[in-house]
This record gives structure tokens, sequence and C-alpha cells, in this order.
């Protein structure tokens, strides 16, 4: 006898490996010579900034600096910046986990600066660092087994299988001019980028990623102690992609992020401070599905032996839709307790948020934290970080079974009316990347064994009558007989695999 088994395989996306850790950050800040004497700190920031990721050898790395930032007010009441850099390297050890592609994630915990001097303060501060591993989780799926009088009854399945996933890091370097109409840079205070992903293509094992970086510059100008130019570029973004399974045809969830910024301001041909050198860290995160059709067993017997099976829950997941979509939230942060009289900057500093599918809606909601500078009654500046609500809502394609969805939210600008005294109308605007699913799980048979020691006893009849109640199934009918759906069907002029009413059944022997 000869039994045989087909089996196909169904991927998809699962964290491998996920670990957090905390890396401490103790500096000593030494202002140089040229830096006036401090009288009063407005913002101390704690931004990390991470230059490289690496997975391997049973262990994850990550290598990058924390970029602390003290926004001073000196005597006079002039603003000035200062930044240091604090290197940083971490390794968390993942035995038995395979290579794979990790996601790195930092940020500040907690920063506190205590002022020693007017010219010194000490730093002390974490960061928190959060990795996971992503891989390949292959199951198979019996598709087929013929031999044996083996029956089987399947169900087709229409999905989407996980072709590849990859993170990818690195780096857009250019010397940036400030242009004709912008003052000379006396000191930089703050800086953002935004990575804005434009379209994504597939060739043979490759994704070719096409974008645009905006690099956001504030500054002081020469001559100015308060007043703050502003300046934006531009820096175009082409990279290629390894990405096992890529092809036309295929759907790829990708997504950008600035990582980390290095800034400094360079003279120019007449030596003044005009140009910007800059390199900012991009991080690129990619997962790829390809469509998977096969039919699956959902029961099988054999009509010669007896027969053992072996189920499992299997869970299938289909693309329905890509959402790629940017929404303005509006909010009033609390200000109370704070004279404002001008604003002079607004950022985002960080976002959080949930996203989920329900009652046909992709629902996105969170908090943006906002960093404000401002001026006082008196003219004297302050600072102070506030935050505002996000809430998003788009309908979307509904699919059969749970809808679940995997979203990419990030901030890319913040802008602000003051309304009235103490009274400030904050703007966040966000892109918002998101790949929906259906998810819907079968119990399927994994295995099938036939003891062809144990052959099924005959009885001697031809043909075995019963009487058969509306609503039972032809198939279990001829599993209980040992013989075939077919010959049930064929011997009785059924149509239906499902009787409509009760009647009179002649089961065949086979």
């Amino acid at each position: 006898m000869e039994f045989t088994t087909g089996k196909t395989v169904l991927a998809s996306r699962r964290c491998l490996f996920s670990t957090a850790l905390e890396q401490p950050v103790d500096c000593d800040v030494t202002l140089p010579e040229y830096f006036p004497d401090l009288v009063r700190v407005l913002r101390c920031t704690l931004t990390p900034s991470m230059t490289a990721v690496q997975c391997g050898g049973e262990s994850v790395r990550a290598e990058g600096a924390a970029v602390v930032s003290i926004l001073y007010v000196s005597e006079g009441g002039a603003l000035r910046c200062y930044e240091q850099r604090v290197p940083f390297s971490v390794r968390a050890d993942c035995p038995g986990v395979p290579d794979g592609h990790v996601r790195a994630d930092a940020k500040c915990a907690y920063v506190n600066c205590r002022v020693v001097s007017p010219r010194r303060m000490d730093i002390h501060g974490s960061l928190n660092l959060s990795f996971c591993v992503y891989g390949k989780k292959e199951q198979p799926v019996l598709c087929d087994c013929a031999g044996g009088g083996v029956q089987k009854q399947t169900v087709h399945i229409c999905a989407s299988t996980l072709g590849g996933c990859a993170e990818k890091l690195f780096s857009l370097g250019e010397t940036l001019e400030l242009g004709p109409a912008k003052p000379s840079i006396a000191q930089l205070v703050r800086s953002e980028a935004v990575a804005l992903l434009e379209d994504v293509k597939l060739v043979s094992g490759k994704a070719l990623l096409k974008g645009e970086l905006i690099l956001r510059t504030l500054y002081l100008p020469e001559g100015d102690d308060v007043r703050l130019e502003r300046m934006e570029h531009s820096m175009p973004i082409n990279q290629i992609v390894e990405l096992a399974g890529a092809e036309p045809g295929c759907t790829v969830s990708a997504a950008l992020d600035a990582c980390g910024i290095e800034l400094a301001a360079k003279t120019d041909a007449s030596g003044a401070l005009r140009l910007l050198d800059a390199r900012v860290s991009v991080m690129a995160h990619m997962a790829l599905y390809a469509p998977f059709e096969s039919d699956a067993i959902l029961d099988a017997y054999s009509t010669q032996y007896e027969t053992q099976l072996a189920f499992s829950e299997t869970t299938f997941r289909t693309v329905l839709e890509q959402v790629r979509d940017t929404t303005l939230c509006r909010g009033a942060p609390d200000l109370s307790g704070i004279s404002i009289s001008e604003v002079l900057d607004l950022a985002c500093t960080d976002v959080s948020y949930e996203a989920k599918v329900e009652n046909g809606e992709l629902v996105l909601s969170g908090r943006a934290q906002l960093g404000i500078l401002y001026l006082d009654a008196q003219a004297a500046p302050g600072y102070v970080e506030r935050g505002i609500e996000l809430s998003y809502r788009r309908p979307v394609t509904s699919g059969a079974g749970e809808m679940t969805c995997d979203v990419h939210a990030a901030a890319t600008g913040a802008g602000f009316v003051l309304t009235g005294e103490n009274q400030l109308d904050a703007r966040v605007e966000l892109e918002i990347a998101a790949t929906l699913f259906s998810e819907s799980a079968v119990r399927l048979v994994d295995a099938v064994t036939l003891e062809t020691q144990k052959p099924l006893s005959r009885t001697a009849a031809a043909l075995t009558i019963y009487f058969a109640d509306a609503g039972e199934s032809v198939w279990e009918i001829a599993r209980r007989y040992s013989t075939t759906a077919e010959a049930v069907k064929a011997e009785n002029g059924l149509k239906s695999d499902v009787l409509d009413g009760d009647c009179k059944l002649l089961i065949p022997s086979v």
C-alpha cells in the first residue's frame, strides 16, 4: 500500500526575543570659555541617537550617543544652548535565538540637571532601550493525502504569507546652506528630522525605497539674544533594502523613522557660520506579504483501515487594505500657573499611541508631549512641557474574522496659535501608515496515520438501509459506514452535502 501526504508552508511574523534595558547616563558638563555663565537653566533634555544596531552571535547590540542639550539664560537675559554627546554601547544576550531582524527603540526615561556653579552642571539620567528580534514562524499545512482508501474533507484557503522582513539602519549626510535671506548662526538651539516614505518598488529580492527627509533647525542668530530663526531643509531618500522573497505582486508594509541627528554649524568661504553639516540616521522597517492559496484538510478517514488524526488550530491572516494618511490633531494644553506673553517655539518631543480596528474603523488614540519655549509677562524666557490628546478615526475595508492592524504613526510637524492670555491652540500633524488584516482560526488536520495492522471489518451486504434526519451531513454518514460520500450521493441521487429533509438512504459498501 502506498500512502502519501502533501504539505505547504504558511509563514507569519513573530517576535523571537524581546527585552528592555536601562542605560544610565551620568556626566559632568563644563561650559567652554566662549560660553557666558549660566544664571538659570530653562531646559535640559537627553535625546538618544542610534548609529548601529546588530543581531548575531546570540546577542543584540546597539551603539549610539545620548545628546545632552542645555538651554539656559545667561546674564542680561540672553538665551544660550550647549550640547554634549555621551557615547553608549549596550548588549543583551539572547541564547538560542537565531540571527534575525532586530528593531531597537530608545527613549529618555528621565534626566536631572544639578547646577554646581555658573559654569558647571552634573547630569544624571537614563535611557530606556527596547529590542525585539523578528523572524519567520513557519507552519506546515496538510493540503493533500492519498492512498489506503483515505477520504478527505477540504477547505480552500486564500490568505497572506510572510515572504520576508527587514530592519535597516542607514545614514544621510549633506552640507546645507542657510540661504541669503537668513542671518548667520550664533548657536544651534534645537533640530528635528522627519523621514517621509513616498514609494516602495519591489524587484527580485530587493525593495527600492524613495522618500524625503525634512530637517528643521532652530537657531540663535548673531547680534540678537532672544529672536530665534528657523530653517527647513530637504534631503532625498533613495535606498535599496535586501528583502527576501520580494517580487512584483507582493504587498509590503514599510515605514521610516529618523532615529538620530548630528548637526554642526560650519563657516562658509567668507568665514561666517552659514553652513550646516548634517548627518541623520534613519531606520527602515519592512514586512513583505505574498498571496497564499491552498486546500487544507478539515477531516479524513480511511475506508480500509482504522485512522488516527492529529488536529491543530491554524490562524490565517489576510492583508485587506493599506492606509497612508495624514491628520491634524488639535488641543489646548494646560497652562495654568504660567504667564505667557509670547511663544518662541513649540515642538513635539514625543508621541505615544495605541491603534485598533473596531466597528469598521481604524481607531488611533494617544498623547503628544509638547515642549514650549516662551516669554512671560516680564519678557523673561521660560520653558514648560505639556501634553495634548491625539485621536484619529477612518473607515476601512471590513473582512471575515477578527480585524487587526500594524500601525506606524509619527509626528511630522507642530504649530500653535496663541488665542489669548495663557491660552494656546496647539496642533500636531501625524503621518499614519497602516496595514490591515483579517484573521480567522480554522481547526485543521495536522497528520493522518493509517493503522495498517487493523483493517476494518466488512459486512456481507452490498447495501445498508439508513434512516437519516434533516440537516445530517453526507460526509458524517459515509464516515460512519466506512464508505465514500461520493458513493452515497450517487446511490441516492443526492446533489447537496447536507440533507434537507428526513429520508431513507441506501449506503453502498466499498
